[in-house]
């Protein structure tokens, strides 16, 4: 699975994350757990940006065992994308960084998966 396939499924910016971040599980997949820093969110009027982190069973055939990604979402209109994605070695976004992408995506509805579906409501009704 490549990094893209892998911001897909959980779907040059840079922010620092706090080595005290608190990762909340909001979602499993046979695959990966998904996790959420509630601490982190920040809100622009109707923009929320929050980190997320996507930890895979095993690592990919790029050896990305961990994804972590700065996401915004508007919540006014129901849609996200993403800011920052970095792909990792180890778990929890530990190990050597294996591809680190700074973006501007194009929004993307909000779908109604579980794990998209509790960012949204963990983010926007903050």
């Amino acid at each position: 699975m490549t990094v893209i396939a892998v911001v897909a499924g959980m779907t040059a910016v840079s922010f620092a994350i706090p080595a005290w971040a608190e990762w909340v599980k909001i979602g499993t997949t046979n695959m990966a757990v998904h996790y959420i820093d509630p601490a982190t969110v920040r809100s622009f009027g109707n923009l929320r940006q929050v980190w997320l982190m996507q930890d895979m069973v095993e690592a990919d055939i790029d050896g990305v065992r961990s994804v972590r990604a700065l996401q915004e979402l508007n919540c006014q209109d129901g849609r996200y994308r993403f800011l920052s994605v970095t792909a990792y070695s180890g778990p929890m976004a530990s190990g050597h960084v294996i591809v680190e992408h700074g973006m501007r995506d194009g929004w993307s509805v909000i779908p109604p998966i579980l794990s998209r579906s509790a960012v949204a409501k963990m983010v926007c009704e903050k």
